[in-house]
């Protein structure tokens, strides 16, 4: 019986990190919520601060970002912005 070979692009991912202008998020229980709310839609909370929160995403496809948006706008949190971090 012979060992199958791994396939070295089988399971890629990428992680992608994202910004997110949010100028009504200031307070810290605000800082607190948008974290809570961003992990609850499968993102990796990298640092929020007033105005800003920086998120990534390893799912290897772009987040739902429409649902996302809602999700934030309905609780006080408009997206102002959105765009792909570069290191």
């Amino acid at each position: 019986m012979t060992t199958p070979t791994p396939d070295p692009t089988a399971h890629l991912s990428q992680l992608v990190r994202y910004s997110l202008q949010l100028p009504t998020m200031v307070e810290p229980d605000d800082l607190a919520a948008v974290r809570t709310l961003l992990t609850s839609h499968q993102l990796v909370v990298d640092r929020v601060v007033p105005g800003e929160a920086l998120v990534a995403s390893a799912t290897g496809s772009d987040p739902d970002w429409q649902t996302i948006k809602l999700a934030l706008q309905e609780v006080g949190y408009p997206v102002q912005h959105t765009n792909t971090v570069e290191d």
